[in-house]
């Protein structure tokens, strides 16, 4: 590892920063209620961006009309998701970043709000699934972001501690969970947000 580097560790977030896949969630979304008769309103991308699956199917049963369980539904949406796999690509600023640091053997890990299907999905798609990457879904973890959870379930897994931790996210909720767990937050460019968390561009991480 490059000793001019200052983390021990990386933790990145998936959906809108390590893979381009937010355009799929969304449409995925509009599918899968438009087969049951539903429909999503406008605002649907900001009002869950960066919200758990759990807590997306609260708000489409509650304010929705949504009736399937979360099983039903997960299972549901993984299968819209799925039917467009074009539409899930390596993100343009992120991908070289990722490759630069798995040259310096920087360790990485993925850190999601997604569930486990989705996760793997994903990195298969963008040739990232392989046996030695460690990888946190909402499934791993008791509490999602905004908590700190899962980033610091992450540190304990590769043996640093948090200080020396990088995370790289796009969503309020994610930069909360890892200024929560007291590390260094690098957000896409674009992020923007009035939320009073401090953070950095991803542009700096590599100085």
């Amino acid at each position: 590892m490059s000793n001019n580097f200052r983390f021990d560790a990386v933790f990145w977030d998936m959906d809108g920063t390590l893979v381009d896949s937010e355009p799929n969630h969304l449409r995925s979304f509009v599918d899968a209620m438009g087969a049951l008769g539903l429909t999503i309103p406008d605002d649907f991308h900001d009002r869950t961006l960066g919200m758990t699956e759990k807590d997306v199917h609260e708000y489409l049963c509650r304010d929705l009309g949504l009736e399937l369980d979360l099983v039903e539904w997960a299972q549901a949406r993984f299968d819209a998701y799925a039917a467009k796999p074009e539409m899930v690509k390596p993100h343009e600023v992120a991908f070289p970043i990722w490759e630069k640091l798995d040259e310096m053997g920087v360790q990485q890990m993925v850190v999601s709000n997604s569930d486990r299907l989705i996760v793997e999905y994903n990195l298969e798609r963008v040739g990232l699934l392989r046996p030695q990457l460690k990888t946190i879904s909402r499934n791993d973890v008791i509490k999602g972001k905004p908590d700190a959870e899962p980033y610091l379930r992450a540190a304990y897994l590769c043996g640093v501690e948090p200080p020396k931790c990088a995370v790289i996210e796009d969503s309020a909720t994610g930069l909360a969970a890892g200024v929560a767990a007291g590390m260094t937050v690098f957000m896409m460019p674009e992020f923007a947000s009035e939320t009073p968390h401090p953070y950095q561009p991803i542009a700096s991480l590599l100085g």
